[in-house]
């Protein structure tokens, strides 16, 4: 998962990995310790995982560059663990990837409605297909714009794609009417 060639988001205190944002957001929430760290990844990426020989690493680039700020703590009958947590710097450079991330969204917003209005043929076959495989939402939305074409010069492609982003989208919106239910009744619980 790369958003864009260098995997990377440039800030004033330097670059920072998607990996290094990822770890920074999650410690934004609170203070955790590498394992806890793993474990609130864990089903979050999609299909992307990210490992202990990953994370590890990662974590002790940024205290190192005090991004986050590392605490031994003792536990009982367990090794002692280290707590980790977000310093101020730390949030600055969050701050700045995040809004940088969305500049690089907007970019890759105007690349797929160009390769959108642009492609035709065996391209535009090739992309159906990976959108409907991965249900990117972004190739999508490419696929979309080749479909507001004239009524009468839709292709049996073009109605093909519909079919399949229309089931997408019911599978969308199930989980949008599951998650509000399942918030709703926390809610009522409070």
């Amino acid at each position: 998962m790369a958003f864009c060639g260098k995997g990377r988001i440039e800030t004033s205190e330097g670059s920072v990995s998607f990996v290094e944002i990822i770890i920074l957001t999650l410690l934004n929430q609170g203070p955790a310790h590498g394992y806890r760290v793993l474990q609130g990844l864990k089903g979050r990426l999609g299909g992307w995982r990210l490992k202990s020989g990953t994370v590890y690493p990662a974590l002790h680039r940024m205290a190192e560059r005090d991004l986050i700020s590392s605490e031994r703590v003792t536990q009982e009958d367990r090794p002692d663990a280290v707590e980790y947590q977000l310093t101020p710097k730390g949030k600055k450079v969050l701050d700045e990837a995040l809004r940088n991330l969305r500049s690089e969204f907007k970019a890759q917003d105007h690349f797929w409605r160009f390769l959108g209005t642009s492609m035709n043929g065996k391209a535009q076959d090739e992309l159906l297909d990976w959108s409907v495989r991965e249900q990117s939402p972004a190739a999508f939305m490419a696929m979309k714009i080749q479909c507001d074409c004239e009524p009468g010069h839709c292709t049996p492609r073009h109605l093909l794609f519909m079919k399949r982003y229309r089931e997408y989208l019911e599978r969308e919106l199930k989980w949008v009417e599951k998650r509000l239910t399942e918030l709703k009744s926390s809610d009522e619980l409070e």
